[in-house]
């Protein structure tokens, strides 16, 4: 479970770095988003496995995997909420779970899609519901590129 600890860090400071790098926070979204949908795409299968192997590890390695799971939250949340000023911390924070679960749900789904188009519409639907009403990007946005 070390190996997975190293990759939920390395993707924690991939978004950390992408937060603080990209001014524009509708921006620095769809960057997080592409990030997370490229690594859940590609470790798809590896994902159902860690998860499952989660549940058995020792309390103090759980809490470590949890906790890094938590600052990955914590870099979206803070990315919403300077986009979406209208937004509470718990509603950013609601928002970005369903969003999370939504993404690895959909992707962990074989639609006959080939993986860059399955990214492009889930990215595509996940900057329109954190975006908000009226606010969400158009098929032709810039920011799905």
């Amino acid at each position: 479970m070390i190996a997975f600890e190293r990759i939920l860090q390395r993707q924690l400071e991939d978004i950390g770095r992408i937060a603080r790098e990209v001014d524009d926070p509708a921006e620095a979204l769809a960057a997080i988003l592409r990030h997370h949908l490229a690594f859940t795409l590609e470790a798809g299968d590896d994902l159902a496995a860690w998860k499952q192997e989660f549940r058995n590890l020792p309390g103090e390695d759980a809490w470590r995997l949890r906790r890094i799971q938590r600052l990955y939250v914590e870099e979206w949340v803070n990315v919403v909420v300077r986009m979406r000023t209208d937004l509470s911390d718990g509603e950013a924070r609601a928002a970005v779970y369903a969003i999370m679960a939504f993404l690895q749900s959909a992707a962990a789904r074989r639609s006959g899609l080939p993986p860059d188009e399955v990214a492009e519409v889930l990215c595509g639907m996940a900057l329109a519901a954190l975006c908000g009403p009226n606010r969400g990007p158009s098929a032709s946005d810039p920011l799905l590129t």
